[in-house]
């Protein structure tokens, strides 16, 4: 009935449709006949942010350069057989264990009474005893004590014990480095010297720099590696030599640290007290840690 109605009102009031209308009525055909988007969940874009974070996390850790770990050296288990396995041994020695390096000196030095060739010549050595502690810290002060033990042995001829001995004891002990050092860190100066041409007294040139307690053991391997680019230079089970050479070393092959020397004259000059095969100085040195000193 309302169909019915709806004709015949708009046949009897016609509606004439202006150009706006026509325009609109195009407008709204276009639109509707185009496909209607579709709508996307709103999760969706939700996961697809996660997936987005994962990848970019695991690009990173992808392309990441790989950390090296550090190559920490590990003390070789055999003693060494050579200066050079000798050097290695002391490049990968352990760290500090302590505040102080505490290095001892055992030094027996030879004192002589009368003339050579007489019969009121004697040799008696004497041991003094020299503690050093090097802190580990910079800025602080080496602490360095030197003293008469009192023992002593004899070596040749006649005894005379108690006039050596107080002769002795108006030194102040063998020199054994030149070095002065007052704040850590210390440095030795002798590493600026090049070692004697002379077999007679080259290793006596290196002794100073490889017993100093200022020589760290970096430095003293490259001094190991330079004797031993000398073929007079001869190691025997840690006693390093030269023919004619008034210095042997003695080196420590479970360690590599140097383990003591001794000096003597194998070419006396005219007049001396001491004669070629006697021992001048011997000296045995000893390494360790602490966290006490003496004042």
């Amino acid at each position: 009935m309302r169909e019915l109605l709806d004709d015949d009102l708009a046949e009897l009031y016609p509606v004439r449709q202006t150009e706006e209308d026509l325009r609109l009525a195009k407008m709204r055909e276009r639109l509707f006949a185009q496909p209607r988007p579709r709508r996307v969940p709103r999760w969706v874009g939700v996961a697809a942010a996660a997936v987005a974070v994962l990848l970019i996390a695991g690009v990173v850790v992808f392309v990441r350069p790989v950390k090296q770990e550090t190559q920490v050296a590990t003390m070789p288990v055999a003693p060494a057989t050579s200066l050079l396995e000798a050097a290695a041994m002391l490049e990968v020695s352990a760290e500090p264990l302590g505040r102080f390096r505490h290095v001892r000196y055992q030094s027996w030095v030879t004192a002589t009474t009368g003339d050579l060739g007489t019969a009121g010549w004697g040799a008696t050595q004497f041991e003094w005893q020299t503690d050093v502690y090097l802190p580990v810290e910079k800025g602080q002060n080496p602490v360095s004590h030197t003293r008469l033990t009192g023992n002593h042995r004899p070596v040749a001829g006649v005894q005379k014990t108690a006039e050596l001995l107080e002769r002795q004891e108006d030194q102040q002990g063998p020199e054994l480095w030149t070095t002065l050092c007052t704040h850590t860190p210390c440095h030795e100066v002798n590493l600026l010297m090049p070692l004697s041409g002379d077999a007679k007294f080259k290793l006596q040139s290196a002794k100073t720099t490889l017993t100093s307690p200022y020589t760290t053991n970096q430095e003293k391997a490259a001094l190991y590696r330079q004797l031993a680019t000398d073929p007079a230079v001869r190691w025997e089970n840690g006693t390093v030599s030269m023919e004619g050479g008034m210095t042997t070393l003695r080196i420590d092959p479970a360690t590599g640290e140097v383990a003591g020397f001794s000096d003597r004259d194998p070419y006396p000059p005219t007049g001396t007290h001491v004669p070629p095969d006697i021992v001048t100085l011997e000296v045995s040195i000893t390494y360790g840690w602490t966290d006490q000193r003496p004042s």
